[in-house]
């Protein structure tokens, strides 16, 4: 099958394992991201698919090709792939054109011309084919950089943290058009990340990679974001609530109304995490199964509001729970508000 299949690839830097048996398999036209904290493994396991790094256990093949086992090493130029640098890495003495047709056999003839410029035509740089990287913003230096990634027609594109230096609008402008980009030409691509909702907007699907290397799980960005494996994975896309329990007929008690559990035997203690966007507030009375609460603190976030609540009735875990609400929060206009949990942003784990 086309594409990229990783298969069991261990690595270790001087005794310090960053890599534990990771497999994966990337379709071409499909995009999977890896998604786990700063110093997982993400950039080491993008290397070495690259060439950049040797590979010291498992294998590496792009296109049926073995490119990396422990008796093989392509090098990278002859491996068929596209890597698109955090910074770009494009030629400050070359003109966005020669950028362009940088990787490609005979860069100076009329065809790699007309190539490059088909290409900086798809990422709607054509006009700037003239100009100089500085004379560029960060956007339109992603663009060009990822003009030049496909112009060869790599068989895989490799992307490492490529939006990481733009500011947030443009971030998502810049997400929208690699993503319709990367569709036209059906390559396969590996994007590297730590920002969860990158992921979540650019991926077919998702590897999340721990600390120790391991990946913990793999899926559509939905399957991922609402059935997280662990309280690592439930983390890793924004702060939490947390709570502690014992299951007793099926549920838990707690301070916002008792919690559903399904498949964990009574008596077992649990932890228990919900997304600030799971806890849902309302009018006092509007809900029969919400609890009153005092809203200590609101936050105007622009789209949203960033609430501290408080449950009046005291309970052993009378702690403070954060939610997030839509639009603009006015507690002295609200009124007296009560709030429960959402089951679908809530997640149970029995204690190790």
């Amino acid at each position: 099958m086309k594409g990229l299949h990783v298969h069991g690839v261990s690595h270790a830097f001087d005794g310090h394992q960053v890599l534990d048996n990771v497999s994966l398999t990337i379709p071409a036209g499909e995009l999977v991201c890896l998604l786990g904290p700063s110093g997982c493994g993400k950039t080491t396991l993008l290397r070495i698919a690259a060439g950049l790094e040797r590979l010291q256990h498992g294998g590496i093949i792009i296109d049926e090709t073995v490119v990396a086992a422990p008796d093989t090493h392509v090098a990278p130029e002859h491996r068929g792939i596209g890597l698109m640098f955090q910074d770009y890495a494009l030629f400050p003495h070359l003109t966005i054109l020669r950028n362009a047709t940088f990787g490609l056999a005979r860069p100076k003839s009329a065809g790699a011309r007309r190539r490059a410029l088909e290409m900086l035509d798809q990422v709607g740089m054509a006009a700037y084919a003239d100009k100089y990287p500085h004379m560029l913003s960060g956007g339109q230096q992603q663009r060009v950089a990822l003009a030049r990634a496909l112009a060869p027609e790599p068989r895989l594109l490799l992307l490492d943290e490529p939006f990481s230096g733009l500011e947030v609008n443009l971030r998502m402008q810049i997400r929208e058009e690699t993503v319709a980009v990367l569709k036209r030409t059906g390559v396969a691509t590996l994007m590297v990340t730590h920002d969860p909702e990158e992921a979540m907007f650019m991926a077919d699907r998702i590897k999340i990679l721990g600390a120790d290397g391991r990946v913990l799980q793999s899926g559509r960005p939905a399957d991922i974001y609402y059935k997280p494996a662990d309280e690592f994975v439930a983390r890793l896309f924004g702060h939490m609530n947390y709570l502690q329990g014992v299951v007793m007929a099926g549920r838990v008690a707690g301070p916002l109304g008792p919690i559903q559990v399904d498949g964990v035997a009574d008596g077992t203690a649990v932890h228990i995490l919900v997304r600030e966007e799971g806890v849902v507030v309302s009018p006092a009375g509007a809900d029969a199964d919400s609890v009153p609460v005092e809203v200590v603190e609101s936050r105007l976030l622009g789209r949203s509001s960033h609430l501290r609540l408080r449950p009046l009735e005291t309970t052993a875990q009378a702690a403070e729970f954060h939610a997030r609400v839509p639009g603009a929060f006015d507690p002295a206009e609200a009124g007296p508000m009560a709030a429960r949990l959402d089951p679908r942003h809530t997640f149970v784990y029995p204690e190790a």
